[in-house]
């Protein structure tokens, strides 16, 4: 979660010479997402007297071979005062290094449900050695008392990949953000603000790396004030760095056998080194009211953030002006999930590469989400195939398997993704508005700002309040934002509904080739999409389908497999969609700007000055924004909804912390200010 000025610095920094930044406000000139590309190591684990798991790397043991969840009750939980500590809260957040084999997790997750807690918990923790999911299971399996909860863990728990990795628990009232690195870099890529501290790196004298100066103060940084921390260990360097950081500790009796460990509270405010090393990490400014929060639009945009912010327990409204949900581009009968192929180890390939990982993973908790399970990717041509085939979680597919796949004979290969597949998109977006009010039928015309928030003035003359407002209608989004330089874009999307033939109909899974083809259901099959500027948007004209959009669906697909094309039957029908693009592919998320107070403030700092302490002046405080999703709305929504959820309610970020200022609604301004377009 990053400040609207965090942001700037960011925009700023990018594409100039780091030297001209202050180094408080410098970010990298070039930001790269250091886990993305590094490769994590094996914990070389094996089993002491076959009952309590070791690293190899590190001759330690992952816990206590007299009790490993007592330990963690005595050291974690009582170190830090829980569950007295959360009692009566809303939310709460913890942080951890080390994961290791889950145990302090499951048993705070465990502890919060006993202590009948009806908020949210988020638990982020950091580990540079994740186990395989075969041995997570194996160490939990010796603690009866949590095994529903571990099942549920390892049924999601992602695979063992550098990077961010969101999961959603006990019906989304448990976030558990796992940051797969080093224990710096990883760090330095996380935005949390945490209550409370686990500290469970293996020994420091046989990990040290786990408990320098840095990462302590780095601790610090992430920490609300008067945070608490726990750890096994009694060290006197680790004690006497966490005083340095500002923490008041104490030693405790340890558990078992150990004779002492330790436990403090955050009182000092960090040192200045503490907050440099932070500074894009802070958690967001963004001034949000308490209050209601209405959402306009029921797409997938709407109700993915809609889902988030209701399983955290903010009292959610979703208007939209259609009779049901995803009534706009959402409706489409072909909802296809598939990877975006960015792969240069930059925060936005990270992000689509965690988009992918969560949108599967959200998709699977839903009933009868899925049309179809895999997707088969072709590309373009050979060149775009290779990068798919690059990406996290392919399977390179040869001429057979692509046969298999798609019932004809092939020299092409291709990419599997077994996460992928085909939507019941209609589907999605109703469950993901389960226990979501909903108010149909009725557009919002205009908004209006109020000391408290935002005042609706719907279509049939209603009136009502909410103390943020969150945009995720399209290309409408720009008209009731008043913030043009949002450079959102109108694209008609048509497809074609083709007749099944004995060959065809041995397609099993979606076949995506820069166009996309899908098996028969409901007698037919779907071919698309067509992909136009469309300047008249508001006219409605764009939803008439058209044959010219036929003959081209057609001539796409007979250009790029041939074979297959032959094999399909007559055009049986069609349907069209107005999908909300920008000029970079990406999709806007995040705070809405004043357009003239955030231009004067970007100018003002672009030429080295000080715009002061303007972080909810240059945004129109309680309005948000979700949209430009273009033709991958299925893939993106449900973490750019997860995003805003934490940008609004102060939860920790998701996404490393260079992925807001790639998504921020003011970038294509900011651009246009440092080219001299503004």
């Amino acid at each position: 979660m990053v400040s609207s000025f965090s942001i700037m610095r960011s925009l700023l920094a990018q594409n100039r010479p780091t030297s001209l930044m202050r180094p408080v406000f410098a970010l990298r000139a070039s930001p790269r997402y250091h886990g993305a590309m590094a490769n994590l190591l094996d914990p070389n684990l094996f089993w002491r007297g076959d009952a309590v798991p070791v690293s190899g790397r590190f001759d330690d043991s992952y816990y206590s071979a007299e009790n490993g969840l007592s330990e963690t009750r005595h050291v974690f939980l009582a170190g830090n005062d829980l569950p007295d500590r959360w009692r009566g809260r809303s939310r709460f957040t913890i942080g951890e290094l080390g994961f290791g084999t889950g145990l302090n997790f499951l048993a705070t997750w465990k502890s919060w449900r006993d202590s009948g807690q009806t908020g949210q918990l988020s638990f982020v923790s950091v580990e540079g050695y994740p186990l395989e999911t075969d041995a997570l299971g194996r160490a939990t399996a010796a603690f009866p008392e949590i095994g529903e909860l571990a099942r549920a863990l390892i049924d999601q728990l992602p695979p063992r990949r550098s990077g961010h990795h969101l999961l959603r628990l006990d019906g989304g009232r448990i976030e558990l953000l796992l940051v797969y690195g080093e224990v710096e870099s990883a760090l330095d890529e996380t935005a949390l603000a945490a209550d409370a501290w686990y500290l469970d790196g293996f020994a420091p004298a046989r990990n040290p790396e786990m408990w320098t100066p840095g990462v302590m103060s780095r601790v610090v940084a992430r920490s609300r004030p008067y945070a608490t921390v726990a750890t096994f260990t009694a060290a006197g360097a680790v004690r006497r760095d966490l005083i340095d950081a500002g923490f008041t500790m104490e030693k405790r009796r340890g558990f078992g056998s150990k004779r002492e460990c330790l436990a403090g509270q955050l009182t000092a405010k960090p040192e200045r080194g503490a907050q440099e090393v932070s500074q894009a990490a802070r958690m967001p400014q963004t001034c949000v009211p308490d209050g209601p929060v209405a959402i306009i639009g029921a797409g997938i945009a709407g109700m993915s953030t809609a889902r988030a912010l209701n399983d955290a327990g903010a009292e959610v409204t979703v208007y939209d002006r259609h009779s049901s949900v995803g009534g706009g581009a959402s409706k489409t009968p072909a909802g296809l999930l598939q990877p975006r192929p960015l792969n240069d180890g930059s925060p936005l390939a990270a992000f689509f590469h965690a988009a992918f990982e969560f949108a599967a993973r959200s998709y699977d908790a839903l009933d009868q989400a899925w049309s179809s399970r895999g997707v088969l990717v072709l590309g373009r041509d050979a060149e775009d195939c290779t990068r798919y085939q690059a990406l996290p979680g392919a399977e390179a597919v040869d001429a057979a398997g692509c046969q298999l796949v798609g019932g004809v004979l092939t020299d092409e290969f291709g990419a599997w993704f077994a996460a992928g597949g085909a939507l019941d998109t209609l589907q999605v977006c109703a469950a993901l508005g389960d226990g979501v009010r909903i108010r149909f039928g009725i557009g919002v015309t205009h908004l209006v700002p109020q000391k408290d928030g935002w005042r609706l003035h719907l279509e049939d003359s209603s009136v009502h309040e909410a103390a943020v407002v969150i945009l995720a209608n399209g290309i409408d989004a720009m008209t009731l934002s008043d913030f043009p330089a949002m450079a959102l874009s109108a694209n008609r999307g048509q497809i074609s509904y083709l007749a099944g033939t004995p060959v065809s109909d041995r397609i099993i899974a979606p076949i995506t080739f820069g166009g996309y083809l899908t098996p028969v259901a409901d007698g037919a099959h779907v071919l698309g999409s067509t992909y136009d500027r469309e300047v008249d948007w508001s006219s409605g004209s764009w939803s008439v389908v058209r044959e010219n959009g036929h003959r081209r669906n057609l001539e796409s697909i007979a250009k790029r497999l041939p074979i297959l094309a032959a094999a399909l039957g007559n055009v049986t029908g069609g349907w069209t969609g107005l999908r909300a693009t920008t000029p970079d592919r990406a999709p806007v998320v995040g705070p809405v700007p004043d357009g003239a107070a955030f231009a004067s403030a970007f100018s003002v700092m672009q030429n080295g000055g000080e715009a002061g302490d303007l972080i909810c002046d240059i945004n129109q405080p309680g309005l948000f924004v979700l949209s430009g999703l273009g033709s991958r709305g299925f893939l993106t929504a449900p973490l750019a909804g997860e995003i805003l959820a934490s940008q609004i309610l102060g939860r920790p970020l998701p996404v490393p912390v260079g992925v807001p200022p790639l998504l921020q609604p003011g970038r294509f301004l900011a651009r246009n200010i440092k080219k001299g377009r503004a």
